[in-house]
């Protein structure tokens, strides 16, 4: 699982706004190491490590949002879908290796079942649906890597400073 990034030059008696600029560019930093090139495709476990990345810069931001009055709101709505899609997908990933499990486990006993042919249809309904959620999580994604949204966050944080 995707280990939180360290929160640097951040000490107890540092003022509210100055903590809120180190946390969030933090946590922006470890949400969007995930997918360092937008055009590839990641894997399945940079993706929920992405998604558990995404969930505490998202509740992060929900902290600190009353500091930024409704500058955040676009970001926490878009972490929102985020994480649903990205949720989602994961659901599909672990369906699918349960019944990869299962498979196994029934060809060992009986190779000629016909609960194999069944599991794998199920499967190839779950890899579709992995490429739909995948397909729509990365157009959202396609808008959070561009440079002109990046740019009006690092922005807004830094005014903050």
């Amino acid at each position: 699982m995707a280990k939180p990034f360290k929160i640097k030059k951040l000490s107890p008696t540092d003022p509210i706004e100055y903590a809120a600029v180190r946390i969030l560019k933090s946590r922006l930093r470890e949400f969007y190491s995930h997918w360092p090139v937008p055009g590839e495709i990641p894997t399945a476990e940079s993706l929920h490590d992405m998604r558990i990345s995404g969930k505490r810069l998202r509740y992060s931001a929900e902290m600190l949002r009353e500091l930024y009055e409704d500058k955040l709101a676009l970001l926490i709505e878009l972490m929102k879908r985020s994480q649903d899609l990205l949720g989602d997908y994961q659901d599909c990933v672990t369906q699918r290796q349960l019944l990869d499990l299962e498979i196994n486990r029934i060809s060992r006993r009986n190779p000629s079942s016909q609960e194999i042919p069944v599991l794998h249809s199920i499967i190839e309904l779950y890899v579709t649906r992995e490429h739909l959620l995948l397909g729509q999580f990365q157009d959202i994604w396609r808008g959070m890597s561009r440079d002109k949204f990046l740019n009006s966050i690092r922005a807004m944080i830094k005014n903050e400073e």
